[in-house]
């Protein structure tokens, strides 16, 4: 986890900040998930920054648009990295109702449960065969274990709002 700490003392030395989300949150939050890469969020407004950074970094980009980068060290060893930017004030939002964990000794800021599900719901919203199961039992065990008190009317309205009403009645029948 070298990478998480580098990345966490140029955050530092430059006022700039990201939030972990994807397989590494969730391991934060107690859930045992094997991942293959590190997940954030970061502004949109930063993104040369961090190009910078993984540039510097001797990462390539190897996926690129306003939502989402996708960086892999140009040798074997290390972590790929996924950002996913969002605006300045959906970003601060998050930031705000984030915690702050310690991941491999690291001190960093991890999305809040309740966010971690809704982006999964999001991720969920575009089914993709080959992420539905691990990214539905992800979502399963956050509100199993996390978000234990939400209720029906609550859940419906996340469900359309980030994904669609049949993710609703599947977790229904799942959390039920």
């Amino acid at each position: 986890m070298e990478i998480l700490r580098t990345l966490a003392l140029y955050s530092e030395a430059k006022n700039e900040k990201f939030i972990l989300i994807g397989g590494h949150a969730l391991n934060f939050y107690g859930y045992t998930r094997q991942t293959s890469d590190i997940d954030f969020i970061v502004p949109k407004s930063h993104k040369t920054y961090w190009n910078g950074i993984f540039q510097r970094l001797k990462y390539k980009c190897n996926q690129d648009d306003d939502r989402f980068s996708r960086y892999h060290p140009e040798n074997l060893i290390g972590w790929p990295i996924d950002l996913m930017y969002v605006d300045d004030e959906t970003f601060e939002k998050l930031y705000n109702e984030s915690n702050k964990g310690k991941i491999a000794e690291i001190e960093v800021q991890v999305v809040s449960a309740l966010h971690l599900a809704l982006l999964k719901l999001h991720s969920l919203k575009h089914f993709q065969e080959h992420r539905f199961a691990k990214d539905f039992q992800d979502l399963t065990w956050i509100f199993q274990n996390k978000i234990k008190n939400i209720s029906d009317e609550e859940l419906k309205v996340f469900c359309e709002k980030y994904a669609n009403i049949d993710l609703f009645y599947k977790l229904k029948q799942v959390l039920r």
